[in-house]
Order: structure tokens, then sequence, then C-alpha cells
């Protein structure tokens, strides 16, 4: 029996038992986020058990069950339990919902995937949940399997009655002194702060809550694993080995790659349930740098992206594989696509409460999937929160998942595997109507926008766009990216500014006697409110029009300041001596072929400026302390 403590938490607390399930829904069903060689978690198979005759002479005979070597539901069952293998909803599995379903407890086969699946083989591991004892037993199904994605021995976790919760083993078995530590220093813990972050079960109809799952639309997670693995290798390292754009390719190449390897299964599944071969066309609008469009392509799909400007990137893409089209798209007849399959919105920013539209007036049969990042109405401006109670984002989730069932589509959301926080896509993949009643949707569908157009107040369209736009105060984002950083203030504005924020600072005296025998000052600390007190309204009128405002404006010139949680100071100078090193060391992990700045050109701030000078010797100070003509 299960007679050995490996681990034990300390205080007792009433939420163990009655958060317990919640706790164990996060471990078996997202146990990649407490073992990082996962990737996911497969449930294979979940049967009920129910006791027919609560009188028994044996002790514990669910652990008994569980710990001999024969076939668990055929043991349970000899023993007076009758087991079924009941039709569960596997992608969205809870055992904290099922807590409540009338039987004594579960029988889960979960199949643990790894990363890596070229050096690591999939396991599976049997489950069984006492409801009655609250404790959930773990096992591998094969034993002698060698393999490190789970503790090569079985082991109990149990929420006792007194508020504590435990780890046991059985005496003899645990051998394996990592696995031992992982239980006790990792799992205990893990389940713990879970525990503690869940609220008690409410009252609701069947008097649970669900866990909300990501990649929940997926039917088969070792599909998705193989597929995400292949592309990662097709494309992964080639791509950031020659990306040019500024932004960061560990983050964006991955995250692209992970999309179209949810849309590659996703299609997958719809062509298998429709009997159909013909691989599913598609159009992104607002592609960006085409690497989606480039993926699609390239593994069959006929396709095109749409973006009002050309990205570096797309020069680099094979010649002939990815049509990527400059074009500004305006929500009218003259934007559908009736021969596609599929309408992407991959953070289609003011297109995105469009992407719905389009699809149901594409065709009966053309269906969307919709990433949503920045919210935005029909009309181009920013979506204002309706419902306090939710986030901006999940605010405007509500209301573009309320577009789409306005345009007749059975709408279905789920959450990607991407390192992004706004990662839930809506998918409208079927229409909820016959073709036949398309007309009388159509007319639905233009009185929701130009109810919300009402709404809202806009510049008037283009005298060049199309004048049977569906919204007349769609405006369109202009074509160039216009720099918007502070940069292109008038250089004179600018000096202004620094010279009134570095004598408010300097008359906030510091001295600092540090520096040979002189005391500098290095002046006070002041918040960002305060400083904008001091400046002229003109000035800061000059800011506001290039969006960035007085903190970008000082965070520009940080030779001069220190920028820091809405303070600011005069920046100390440092020793040349002590920056090179860590600077050139940092940049040329950023930059290739870095090669350092030689500072001595200029002349430096604090030697011309500062009433006490530069505190440091010119041979010391990374700039020259000689009054140099500078342009």
């Amino acid at each position: 029996m299960f007679d050995r403590i490996i681990a034990e938490s300390g205080s007792p607390t009433a939420k163990v038992v009655s958060c317990f399930w919640q706790a164990v829904d996060i471990y078996l069903f997202k146990t990649h986020v407490i073992n990082k060689k996962l990737f996911g978690v497969k449930t294979l198979s979940v049967s009920t058990y129910k006791y027919r005759d609560e009188t028994t002479d044996e002790q514990d005979p669910v652990e008994r069950c569980f710990c001999e070597d024969r076939d668990l539901k055929q043991n349970l069952s000899e023993r007076g339990y009758e087991v079924t293998g009941e039709e569960q909803e596997l992608n969205n599995l809870s055992v904290d919902r099922l807590a409540c379903c009338g039987a004594d407890g579960l029988i889960i086969v979960n199949r643990l995937l790894p990363k890596n699946v070229n050096s690591l083989d999939s396991l599976d591991v049997v489950c069984l949940v006492d409801f009655r004892s609250h404790t959930l037993y773990l096992k591998r199904q094969r034993s002698g399997q060698e393999n490190n994605l789970f503790p090569s021995f079985a082991f109990v976790v149990q929420a006792q009655n007194e508020g504590k919760l435990s780890i046991r083993c059985r005496s003899g078995d645990a051998t394996d002194d990592r696995s031992i530590v992982w239980l006790r220093d990792v799992l205990l813990c893990r389940m713990m702060k879970w525990i503690e972050a869940s609220t008690p079960r409410s009252e609701t109809i069947d008097g649970t809550t669900a866990t909300i799952h990501s990649l929940a639309l997926i039917d088969d997670m070792e599909e998705y694993n193989r597929v995400f693995h292949e592309l990662k290798q097709k494309y992964g390292l080639s791509m950031v080995s020659i990306w040019p754009e500024c932004t960061d390719p560990q983050k964006f190449v991955f995250e692209d790659i992970a999309i179209a390897t949810y849309l590659v299964v996703l299609w997958r599944q719809e062509r298998r349930s429709k009997a159909e071969s013909a691989l599913q066309s598609f159009v992104d609008l607002g592609c960006g740098n085409g690497l989606l469009v480039y993926i699609l392509a390239s593994e069959g799909h006929r396709g095109y992206g749409i973006d009002l400007r050309k990205r570096k990137l797309w020069d680099l893409y094979p010649g002939g594989t990815t049509d990527l089209r400059v074009q500004s798209l305006i929500p009218s007849d003259a934007s559908l696509f009736p021969d596609i399959d599929w309408i992407i919105g991959n953070h289609s920013d003011e297109l995105s409460p469009w992407i719905p539209v389009i699809a149901a007036r594409s065709s009966h049969a053309c269906r969307f999937f919709l990433l949503p990042c920045c919210a935005y109405e029909f009309d181009g401006s920013k979506y204002q929160r309706q419902n306090c109670a939710l986030s901006q984002y999940g605010d405007f989730l509500q209301y573009a998942k309320q577009i789409a069932e306005v345009c007749g589509f059975q709408v279905g959301t789920d959450r990607l595997r991407i390192p992004s926080t706004k990662r839930t896509c809506i998918i409208g993949s079927c229409r909820s109507y016959p073709r036949e009643e398309y007309a009388s949707y159509d007319r639905k569908i233009q009185t929701f926008i130009d109810e919300r157009s009402k709404q809202h107040s806009a510049p008037p369209l283009p005298s060049d766009a199309k004048a049977d736009g569906w919204s007349a105060n769609f405006k369109p984002r202009e074509s160039t990216e216009k720099v918007r950083n502070c940069t292109k203030i008038d250089r004179s504005i600018v000096d202004k500014i620094v010279t009134m924020v570095f004598q408010a600072l300097l008359a906030k005296k510091r001295l600092l006697p540090e520096y040979g025998q002189r005391n500098w000052n290095a002046g006070g600390t002041l918040s960002m409110g305060d400083l904008v007190e001091t400046i002229p309204q003109q000035y800061l009128t000059a800011l506001k029009a290039e969006c960035g405002g007085l903190q970008t404006l000082l965070k520009n010139n940080h030779q001069i300041f220190l920028v820091h949680n809405g303070t600011v100071q005069v920046r100390i100078p440092r020793k040349a001596s002590e920056m090179d090193e860590s600077t050139a060391a940092r940049r040329s992990k950023k930059v290739k072929n870095y090669k350092p700045v030689n500072l001595k050109q200029k002349t430096c701030w604090f030697f011309r400026n500062h009433p006490d000078g530069c505190p440091l010797e010119e041979a010391d100070c990374r700039f020259t302390h000689q009054n140099l003509k500078e342009t």
C-alpha cells in the first residue's frame, strides 16, 4: 500500500479539499506547465466507476485494485464496481466538473507528448480518481518503459480532511531520487499554489466550472505536435537566419509557425470530416511580413496575402512561391473573395471586425479564422469597452464573436500555443442557416453594421474610395507608416525641453563628493507629472503630435537622463572602461558584425552644459572634452 510519505504540505487550509479537483485538472491536462520536456497531453480514454454495494470487508478496495498488476477496469468490476466507458469530450475534460456526476471515480488514460519527438517517445499514464477519498492515483501503463517524462514508480496525491496535501508511494518502490525531488519540490508546491489561487466551486446548474484548455478544437494533439515539429525543422532556423525586420525573429517566426500548424491540422480535420481531398484555399488580410502565407503556400494550399505596404522579408522568399500583394482594402462589394475557402485575419487591426462579414458575403461556403489583437469598430475607430467586468481584450473578443453570430456562423473559440498574451482565436467553420436564407441574413448583417456605425463618429470616406462601401465612415490606415517617436520634432524645441528638465533636476541639489577634489551636483529626482508642469503648453502640443510625449523624448536622450518607473534623474556618467565591455557584449548579441562607435568624435554634453562640467577626466570619459562643431 502507499504508506511512504514523500511530501506533505505544512499548515492546513480549508481550500485543500474544496479546490483539490481544480488543481488536479491542471496537473492532468496541462502537465506541460510543470514539465518543460512535454508539449502537451492527449487523453486516450475516460471511464467512470460506481460501487454497487456500500458494504465490503476489504479495506481500501480502490487502492488495492490500483496496486495489483491486472487490468484495472476488470479488477474493479470483479470487486463489485460498475465500470462504464462513458462518452466524454476528451479535449475539454474536467475532473472538477465530473466530481458531481454521481460516480465514485474515474479511470483516465493520458498520453504524455514530448516536445522532442526525435529523442523521446510518448508515454501512457493511468490516472485513477477516487472522489470519495479525494485521492489521485498515478502510474505508468508500462512500468518497464525507460522514459524520464514521468516518475518510474506509482504514487498518490491526496487532499486530507484536516486540510493538508500529501504525496505518497509504496515502501521500496521509490528508488529514483530525481523523481522524489521533483514530486516534493515541484509537484507538491505547484499544486498548493494552484489550490490557493483557485475559487471554490460556485452553485451553478451542474455545480461546477469547466477548465479552459488550449487547442480545444484540435482533435488529435499528437498530430499537432508532429506537424509543429516538422514545420519548425523546415522553416524555423532558416527564417531566423535571414530575418531582416527590426522585430525579434525568435518570437515572430515561431509564432507564425504555430499558427500555420494550427490551420494545417484544423484543415486536415475538415477534409477528413467532409471526405474531401482538395486542399483549402485562403487569403490572409493584413498579412504583414507574409510568413504565414509563405508556410501555408509551401504546404500546398493555394492562397495569397494582402497588406497596405510591402515588408523587407517579401523579397527574400523563393521566387514564385509566395503571392503577396500591396493593396488598401476597403470593405465593400469589391473586396469579396467568392473563390476562396478561408479568410484569415491574423492581427488584422482595423479589418478585424470585418473578417466575419467579408467571409459571410464572399460565399455561403466561405469560412474564417480570426486572431484579433488591437480592438477596432466597423468605422476604424478604437473599440470602446462595453462590459467593465472584462478586460478591453476580453470584451472585444465577445464583440467579435457576436459579429460572427450575426453573420450566421456557428462560432468556435480556441486558445493557441503561441508566445503572445493575445492568443484567443475565433473560428467560423460552418453556417447556422441554409443557402436559401442568404438574402435575409445579409440584411441582418447590414442593419447591425449601420446600428454600430451610428454610435461612433469618424472622418468621412476618402474621395478616391469606392462609393459602395459597407460603412460610409470606414477609413483604412495610411500606406506609409508615420514615424511617431519624437525624432521628427524641430531640434531647437528638443534642446529647449532638455534644458528645462535638466535645470529642474539640478535645482534639487545633490552633491557627490567622490569625484576628485570637488563636489559634483547630480541633481534630484522628479516625477514625470511634475516635469510636465514646467514645460510650456506649445512644446507639449508638439510632443503630443508625435505620439511619444515627454517620456519618449527623455528616453531618446538617454546619455543625459535616467527614466525609470515614471521618474527622471540625471544620468551619472560612467568611465569608458566600465561601459565598453558590457555594451559591446550586449549589442553584439543583437547586431551582426557589431563594431563599437568612436564617441570621442563628439563633445561631452556634461562638459559643455553642466555648471560643474563633466565629473570624469577626459581620459576616462567616452566623449571628448574639446569644443567640437557638431552637426
